[in-house]
């Protein structure tokens, strides 16, 4: 029988794919000398179970237009580009001192996505004491706000259901904090955003509820921004 000498080469390079780009590692196979079947064979194999262990570390693909144009931006913008980043956000007006308003924000059962949570910010003109709560129960709907899709062309809808105004009975209170406010000519108060990313799997809530301690009725708001991942 004759011996058979098998070269390899590799190199990678990306391909367009359901409207996205996919690193992918290319292969050239050269074969010299007599034909060994059983060689071959042995060869083959080696080579497809080093490619099963190349491609279990390359699966993940990166963030990218179609183009093949790398993103170096946060994921945030990656889902905004795809449609399934949104933002709610309402104002409260002539809030009475120590009186407390609420947002409430649900990703509902079998709604068939995660919630990633980026930003819950807090804006007032006086000082606030904000708290954040997990788990709690609606006694009494307030009014419904809608989310707004950060791409314009996108008509991809949230499945978050977000409301204020309501009666909640609160669950467990994971962050307390406060907003600052103001002085004389710099009596405009202060932005306060609360933790850091939150994941929120199916049928989990949160309450935001931020109380007025500014001595005098003031005015403030609450912005959530988030993205939404298929399960």
């Amino acid at each position: 029988m004759g011996t058979l000498s098998v070269s390899i080469r590799i190199r990678s390079a990306y391909i367009e794919r359901n409207r996205r780009s996919v690193w992918v590692v290319i292969l050239s196979v050269d074969m010299y000398g007599g034909f060994d079947y059983a060689k071959l064979e042995q060869k083959l194999s080696t080579l497809l179970s080093q490619l099963q262990s190349l491609n279990s570390k390359i699966s993940k693909t990166l963030l990218q237009f179609v183009d093949g144009t790398l993103i170096t931006n946060p994921r945030l913008f990656k889902k905004i580009y795809e449609g399934y980043a949104f933002s709610v956000s309402h104002r409260f007006e002539s809030v009475d001192n120590d009186e407390s308003v609420y947002l409430y924000f649900e990703n509902p059962s079998d709604s068939g996505r995660e919630i990633f949570l980026v930003i819950a910010e807090v804006i007032s003109f006086g000082q606030l004491h904000v708290d954040v709560y997990r788990n709690n129960t609606v006694t009494s709907s307030g009014s419904s706000i809608e989310p707004v899709n950060l791409n314009f062309e996108s008509t991809n809808q949230s499945i978050a259901n977000v409301e204020y105004g309501g009666t909640y009975t609160l669950g467990n209170l994971v962050n307390n904090t406060v907003c600052p406010g103001g002085y004389r000519v710099r009596a405009i108060g202060g932005a306060t955003e609360i933790g850091e990313s939150v994941v929120m799997p199916e049928d989990f809530n949160l309450t935001v509820k931020a109380t007025n301690k500014s001595g005098a009725d003031t005015d403030l708001s609450i912005r959530l921004i988030w993205f939404e991942e298929p399960i």
